[in-house]
């Protein structure tokens, strides 16, 4: 907002919007409030800012909007231009106590929940502390449940709560309202359904699978397997004509049993030469199965249980040797460790952009970052099973050149639980284009290409004991600061009650009838609620 307390722009509007899409990962942003008024809408619309909210809500960011204060009494069902978007939370201002101030905007199609608006007491820069009211004080409320309820989510499940949701569980522990229709947030009973109904995570296995196999080659080709648990791909690998072990990790359902797969896809016969798989064991967790042990059978063709022959070593027909594992190949791990992952990287830009990298573990994103052209360190948060390697792989995917400008992304060291790694470590290798294996050369700083820089990172590094780290990206230079700009919608000024609180007003006029006023600083109460000095 410009400082001379006028509206914000709509396109700085967007562009706020466009940097929380890019940097919602980096800094485990899980909420968004905007507070802009203007309009009477009474059916969902978009905006110019419609693809932001889109964006933002697929990535499980909820974004809460203000309803408006330009009410009549409730004679018109309409809320503000910009809080009719169906991606966003719509809030309405409500008393508290179950009825609507005659100021606030509200629609039963269109207003999601309802929250106390009304003789909020806020302190402005003076050191005047006084109440005022609007829905710009109610969807901040509802913006700090989502963030609760997300924080206790992810805490039970592991993963985020969509829109939906959440709006289902605050509508379950709500208020209803006088009005038939409506119903007022009531965040305590929301954490304490959640902390009553979410799923009780299962125990998971960190399971290794080595296949140890060969092959036979045809036409210059050689041998290649997937490997399925249950019918899920894991793995794939492509087989030399000399035995090798091929492994391959992934989290299964602890103390069950689980049918291991080895899927030979390519079976040819070229010139005279016939393309075959062999495979010499299946060590599950330490535990070997032979191909031809009573527990294994081979489904010739598809894999679909109808021309099942016993186990055996050479898969001459394309197929799926089959291993019925007991649930004994798969204990539960011990709880798992709290690992803490920075990469200090820096990058060089092309066509306005910067250079952006994910991070991943074992292949699994853990999060990403979008770096500047100065070094920082990118800290992420994360669990894995203790006492055993890991891959840390920092996986750069936007590499271009635009107009002569070479994007690039630079590594200077990745720091595994206070293990700092050079880029250039005997155990660090760069996997050019796709995380494949097949393009793989010596670790280096500078990453020109797209590609994976992966650091091996051994099981000591990863201890059973640790305290929890907090789950963000925050760079050196002290930027871990949440700025809030609460923002008034369409009130008449009313005269304050002190000199020293005066005020001045400029709205600036948007698209689609929208406008913000000014900041908290120079809020502007409702006509109902002057000034209450303290």
């Amino acid at each position: 907002m410009p400082d001379d307390g006028s509206g914000a722009s709509e396109a700085n509007i967007e562009k706020a919007l466009q940097w929380v899409v890019a940097n919602a990962d980096a800094y485990n942003i899980t909420a968004v409030n905007l507070s802009l008024g203007g309009g009477a809408q009474t059916t969902a619309a978009t905006t110019s800012i419609s693809d932001e909210l889109a964006a933002l809500a697929a990535k499980r960011v909820l974004t809460v909007a203000a309803a408006g204060n330009s009410g009549d009494g409730g004679a018109t069902q309409s809320v503000s231009s910009y809080s009719a978007d169906v991606n966003q939370i719509c809030v309405s201002a409500s008393t508290g106590d179950g009825a609507f101030p005659s100021w606030a905007q509200r629609s039963p199609s269109l207003t999601d929940v309802c929250a106390d608006g009304t003789d909020v007491r806020i302190t402005n820069l003076s050191g005047v502390t006084y109440t005022a009211n609007g829905s710009s004080f109610a969807a901040p409320a509802v913006t700090a449940a989502v963030a609760q309820a997300q924080q206790a989510w992810v805490e039970q499940t592991g993963s985020r709560l969509t829109q939906a949701e959440f709006l289902d569980l605050a509508r379950s522990t709500g208020k209803a309202m006088g009005t038939a229709g409506y119903f007022e947030l009531d965040t305590d009973a929301l954490l304490a359904k959640i902390a009553q109904s979410a799923p009780v995570p299962t125990a998971q296995s960190a399971t290794t699978i080595t296949v140890n196999a060969s092959g036979a080659p045809a036409g210059g080709v050689n041998a290649h397997f997937k490997l399925l648990v249950d019918g899920k791909t894991v793995g794939q690998a492509t087989v030399d004509s000399a035995a090798k072990d091929y492994s391959f990790t992934t989290n299964l359902t602890a103390d069950q049993a689980h049918k291991v797969q080895v899927q030979y896809d390519n079976d040819g016969f070229v010139n005279g030469q016939d393309r075959n798989l062999f495979v010499n064991t299946v060590t599950i967790n330490g535990t070997a199965h032979s191909p031809t042990a009573t527990n294994v059978t081979y489904d010739k063709g598809a894999l679909d249980g109808k021309d099942v022959v016993k186990g055996q070593s050479s898969m001459w027909w394309g197929g799926t040797l089959v291993v019925d594992a007991p649930a004994k190949d798969f204990p539960a791990q011990d709880a798992p460790a709290n690992t803490t992952i920075t990469v200090n990287a820096s990058g060089a830009a092309a066509g306005g952009v910067n250079a952006h990298f994910n991070l991943l573990v074992d292949g699994k994103a853990i999060g990403g970052a979008t770096v500047g052209t100065a070094a920082k360190d990118f800290t992420f948060a994360t669990n894995l099973t203790a006492d055993q390697a890991h891959k840390v792989q920092v996986q750069y995917d936007n590499d271009a050149v635009v107009n002569g400008q070479d994007r690039s992304l630079f590594v200077n060291t990745v720091t595994i639980n206070g293990h700092a790694v050079a880029p250039t470590a005997s155990n660090v290798t760069y996997d050019k284009g796709a995380l494949d294996g097949k393009d793989v050369v010596k670790g280096q700083a500078g990453l020109w290409w797209n590609g994976t820089l992966v650091v091996d990172a051994g099981k000591s590094w990863f201890p059973s004991a640790g305290t929890a780290a907090v789950a963000s990206a925050l760079s050196t230079d002290g930027q871990d600061t949440v700025w809030q700009h609460l923002v008034a919608q369409g009130l008449e000024a009313a005269a304050p009650v002190h000199a020293d609180a005066a005020f001045a007003m400029a709205d600036v006029g948007l698209t689609a009838d929208a406008y913000a006023h000014a900041a908290l600083m120079d809020h502007h109460p409702d006509p109902l609620h002057p000034f209450d000095a303290a």
